[in-house]
């Protein structure tokens, strides 16, 4: 079971392209936290029984900004741990931030108990600063970057979350760069689908990939590996011959998101500001899913577009991914054409980038995708 809980609407920062909703100082109650761990771990514990597996669970921090509320965070996180060890749950823990708020001691806490920390940082300043600014219009990159330093390494637990967006995708290459060259190891590129990107862009777009394809092959080439999101995940499905059913995610069904004010969503982006997303809130902690809107939408997930039925792509296509058909086109079995030259994209990539160092032999890729 993975549930994600939105500690609070309010965000020190002011990003162009947040879809979270607007801003707002209603936080999460410590009574909702408490409710929302336990709702989960109970169906974390009766997934398992029913699935006769161990009981595993996953447990992320989001908002807003999740680190406006530390203390509730700490509060929530230690509770949910003693209470997964007394139910015999295997608990990973997760927290997605800005950065801006995170000090050495901080950062130390969430090393030292395992999280796995989503840094949301849009590169190099250029990059960044373009679309993740303060309230009052100042650039947030020296704020955010600073806490770079307390993840640098492959083994820090910490992923970098770039948002690529048709107003920064001409620095997109430099900004890989960059923090590579800033000993960051992990780095998911996250398009934002949910605008309008014009032929310009798309094609800024193109070139950006293929750099960061080259990028990424002089990492290996060089012994210093980097994992790419959108190169890495597509070279698994092109050996495992697409995705596996454990690879999609469980939209609604065993992965949810808690709204501050306890509200069941069955994503984290499909929260927002826990007003615009209505016809998708499944419920309350308190009260229990409701099961007359929950039942049939999970029936409808998937892809229903009938074109993608007869794409040789579509074993290796995110095009089931509901939370981005919903907010692209209203409906979660109905995908956008943006999603579909994404993928394409990022599969003839990772192709590209798989065939070279196969062919190369390269030891480090090798390990990584063939031995283990």
């Amino acid at each position: 079971m993975d549930f994600t809980l939105c500690l609070t609407h309010a965000c020190n920062l002011h990003c162009a392209y947040c879809y979270a909703g607007d801003k707002r100082n209603q936080r999460m109650s410590w009574q909702v936290a408490q409710r929302a761990v336990d709702f989960c771990l109970e169906r974390a514990v009766s997934r398992a029984r029913l699935f006769s597996q161990p009981a595993t669970a996953q447990l992320g921090f989001f908002g807003g900004e999740p680190l406006l509320e530390w203390a509730l965070l700490q509060r929530t996180s230690d509770y949910a741990t003693t209470e997964a060890e007394r139910l015999g749950i295997h608990l990973r823990r997760t927290v997605t931030t800005n950065l801006s708020l995170l000090d050495e001691a901080r950062a130390a806490w969430l090393r030292t108990q395992g999280f796995h920390v989503g840094l949301s940082l849009d590169g190099h300043a250029a990059m960044h600063d373009t679309l993740r600014r303060f309230p009052d219009g100042r650039g947030s990159h020296a704020a955010c970057a600073a806490a770079l330093r307390f993840f640098r390494g492959a083994d820090a637990g910490a992923e970098v979350i770039v948002v690529v967006d048709p107003r920064n995708v001409t620095h997109l290459a430099e900004a890989v760069a960059w923090l590579v060259s800033e000993d960051m190891h992990h780095i998911s590129l996250n398009p934002n689908f949910y605008c309008d990107w014009s032929a310009e862009a798309l094609a800024a777009w193109e070139q950006a990939c293929a750099q960061i394809g080259d990028l990424y092959i002089a990492a290996y080439r060089q012994g210093a590996p980097v994992r790419i999101n959108v190169i890495d995940g597509k070279i698994r499905t092109r050996l495992q011959d697409g995705y596996q059913a454990c690879d999609r995610c469980g939209f609604g069904e065993h992965e949810i998101a808690i709204a501050a004010s306890g509200n069941i969503y069955p994503c984290e982006r499909i929260v927002a500001d826990d007003r615009v997303n209505e016809a998708l809130c499944l419920g309350n902690v308190f009260s229990g899913f409701d099961v007359a809107r929950r039942t049939p939408m999970l029936a409808a997930r998937g892809n229903a577009v009938r074109e993608c039925e007869e794409c040789d792509l579509r074993p290796r296509c995110m095009n089931w991914c509901a939370c981005i058909n919903y907010a692209t086109t209203g409906a979660i079995n109905q995908v956008a054409g943006i999603v579909c030259h994404h993928e394409k994209m990022v599969i003839a990539l990772a192709d590209r980038v798989g065939a070279t160092l196969y062919a190369e032999a390269n030891p480090a890729f090798l390990a990584k995708f063939y031995e283990a």
